[in-house]
């Protein structure tokens, strides 16, 4: 068990592309300078990470078929950001972007056969088994399908969906609502994170942030009240 005292808030804001992630967590930074967003992950993190999974490793590629070179490196960077999780004291809360509930609905997207094993299955159910008892809260942005292409083809960041046609747009969105559905529903039990949803189609990322840390004194004094009750 973490020490209560020193064991940070855990967060993950989770949301398809386009739902504003990034803005939040920028915009958590510059009121609450004490919150790690978006947290660099070393890389003698993932070296130390790897002792652990090579059994996995092992599992997945027998009998071999090839190289599941981008399996690896999805499993590895859950296993790394668990790590940081699990390793870091101090009151700031730690808000991941991309974190391990993005990880896990990614690689039911992209897996293709690799998800489809034995092996697969056992890491993937023990790593939602694992996070279940690490995160606080996971805080789900949605926004309609048409607001989140809009953002995306019209923002300076790159993505691969700029310039596609809208049914490209509704397939991906959908194939990530599946797995990202699935990866909550097992997560976010009354034992597991807290599931809070924020509709980002209007208002400002200041204003979610806001509403946001309002809420983070109830989890740390209450944990399993807040959890019951969101």
């Amino acid at each position: 068990m973490d020490d209560p005292v020193t064991a940070p808030l855990v967060i993950e804001l989770a949301g398809l592309a386009g739902a504003g992630k990034s803005a939040l967590a920028r915009a958590l930074s510059q009121r609450d300078p004490t919150i790690r967003a978006r947290p660099h992950i070393s890389a003698w993190r993932y070296v130390t990470s790897v002792p652990a999974l090579a059994p996995t490793f092992f599992d997945l590629h027998w009998p071999f078929h090839g190289m599941l070179t981008k399996e690896m490196k999805r499993m590895l960077r859950v296993r790394a950001l668990y790590g940081f999780a699990q390793h870091t004291r101090g009151e700031g809360p730690v808000v991941f972007d991309e974190g391990p509930v993005y990880m896990l609905a990614r690689m039911l997207v992209f897996g293709e056969a690799a998800t489809r094993t034995r092996a697969f299955e056992r890491w993937w159910r023990a790593a939602i088994t694992q996070w279940r008892s690490k995160l606080d809260a996971v805080v789900w942005l949605e926004a309609p399908d048409a607001v989140l292409a809009s953002r995306i083809r019209t923002r300076s960041q790159q993505h691969p969906l700029q310039g596609q046609y809208d049914a490209t747009f509704t397939t991906f969105f959908r194939a990530y609502r599946d797995a990202f559905e699935r990866v909550l529903e097992l997560l976010c039990v009354p034992a597991g994170p807290a599931l809070w949803t924020f509709e980002t189609e209007q208002g400002s990322a200041d204003e979610r942030a806001r509403m946001l840390l309002a809420r983070l004194p109830d989890l740390r004094r209450n944990p399993a009240s807040v959890r019951e009750s969101a």
